[in-house]
């Protein structure tokens, strides 16, 4: 028993942050015109899932209806991807929200998130929903989420056949039980306290994937029968060699917790592709493999 291998599309990457967004203009890696190939490439080298963010702040630029050029664009890249047989995972949230939901009181204000967020997750869920393999709405919940919003997203999302995640920090297990009752999967955004410019030693390294694996193990017990994702994997290091090391320390404490009953089924490694403030991933920002793609990606059969 293995996890199936997947990377993340999030807003800051990929796209940069609209003029509409509360974090923006930010630039992007230039996915906007490359990612038919994007998607074909990381295909190739083994990828099977993608989480991908459904950018807020473009597809709802202002209250109401969902924006159609927008919209159309977004279409494009789910179906493109299915049709290399990528699953999609959507998130709806992974920072950034558009411009007038601050102008309203912003997403820590209970009355505005109460009344627009689940408004926004029933247009992306008519829009995309039929495609979707997965939903995370939250990359990780926020800490000032009101629990009413939440329940809000499980009883729109609920009734399709894709599951719904309930997504958490790994520095937040204690919250994992919050959401038992109105979640399909646990998932994990998982991170190291490595410094970005650090040189670890293989003590520092072997600690790395021992807090991992508790974490996991952790998870999995306050998360009871319910399986686990995660939904993404941060190690963010400047040096693409030790990227692909905490990568690697990342898959070793995956596997074991598998080996020990854990029910994980896919993991997000973010990013997929190098960003500007993300100097190394999956792919550095001209598409060639890094460390961390033969770290985290299976073997391909000669």
């Amino acid at each position: 028993m293995t996890f199936h291998r997947g990377v993340t599309l999030t807003t800051a990457t990929t796209l940069g942050h609209a003029d509409t967004s509360n974090l923006g203009p930010s630039a992007g890696n230039g996915f906007y015109k490359r990612w038919p190939d994007d998607l074909a490439l990381l295909q190739d080298l083994g990828v099977t899932d993608l989480r991908l963010t459904l950018d807020w702040a473009r597809l709802q630029p202002k209250p109401g209806d969902l924006d159609g050029d927008w919209s159309e664009r977004f279409d494009n890249i789910v179906d493109a991807a299915a049709a290399i047989e990528l699953r999609v995972w959507a998130t709806l949230y992974d920072g950034a929200s558009p411009r007038w939901i601050d102008n309203e009181g912003g997403l820590a204000d209970e009355d505005t998130v109460t009344t627009w967020w689940p408004r926004w997750v029933e247009r992306v869920a008519d829009r995309f929903g039929d495609r979707i393999s997965g939903w995370i709405p939250f990359a990780a919940i926020p800490d000032s989420l009101p629990q009413q919003p939440w329940s809000d997203t499980w009883t729109v999302l609920d009734g399709g056949e894709a599951p719904v995640v309930a997504a958490v920090g790994h520095d937040r297990l204690d919250t994992i039980q919050r959401f038992l009752a109105e979640a399909d999967r646990i998932g994990l955004a998982m991170s190291t306290d490595v410094a970005p410019d650090h040189d670890p030693t293989e003590e520092e390294l072997a600690a790395v994937g021992g807090q991992l694996g508790d974490a996991l193990m952790r998870a999995a017990e306050l998360a009871e029968d319910i399986p686990l994702v995660v939904s993404e994997y941060s190690p963010h290091h400047t040096d693409p060699d030790v990227n692909g090391l905490l990568v690697g320390r990342f898959v070793d404490a995956v596997d074991a917790a598998i080996e020990d009953g854990v029910d994980i089924g896919v993991c997000f490694l973010d990013p997929a592709i190098a960003g500007p403030d993300s100097p190394v991933g999956l792919l550095d920002k001209d598409r060639s493999p890094q460390p961390a793609a033969s770290a985290f990606l299976p073997p391909t059969p000669d």
